[in-house]
């Protein structure tokens, strides 16, 4: 059985905080107004993309570094300044003493999220073959890296398929 280690966590932890930071420094290109941005405290990445945002919250929180009482009050006021609430994401992996700082500070845990994975048996050719399942493949499903030409229908995906989450927020 494989299990994940701090290693691992942070590699996921950073490529879902860089891709939120791409996302909110797109925003504010293309919406100044909605003064959207993020900062990072001692590895922690804090997005801000308007109160109700699901990309409004932190990653990596005491992850990359050991989160002391003057990171979370820089934290804060970022959040506090632009009227949205503080949420931050924690991994698991992180120093148990960051839940007693949190708690302490008033943080109550609302979600636990585990990453589970497994080693493919077999790979995906990266020009295209068919994608496989349990050795066999299947049928007209095919995986490959998209190309430049495609950021826009990767974009309206990505959209659509977050647009339960943020149903009313923006229009796509």
């Amino acid at each position: 059985m494989i299990y994940i280690d701090k290693s691992l966590s942070q590699k996921l932890e950073r490529t879902e905080a860089r891709a939120n930071a791409d996302f909110v420094e797109t925003r504010a290109k293309l919406d100044p107004s909605s003064g959207a941005t993020w900062i990072e405290v001692a590895g922690t990445y804090a997005m801000f993309d308007g109160p109700e945002s699901p990309c409004t919250q932190t990653f990596g929180l005491g992850l990359f570094e050991e989160a002391t009482d003057q990171h979370l009050e820089e934290l804060e006021k970022f959040f506090i300044d632009r009227e949205a609430p503080v949420f931050h994401e924690v991994s698991p992996l992180t120093d148990p003493a960051l839940m007693h700082l949190l708690s302490a500070r008033g943080y109550k845990p609302i979600e636990q999220t585990s990453v589970m994975y497994r080693e493919l048996e077999f790979g995906v050719p990266p020009s295209g073959g068919p994608q496989v399942r349990e050795g066999r493949p299947k049928a007209g499903l095919q995986t490959r890296i998209a190309d430049d030409s495609e950021a826009d229908l990767w974009a309206a995906t990505s959209a659509a398929a977050w647009s339960t989450e943020m149903e009313g927020l923006y229009d796509f």
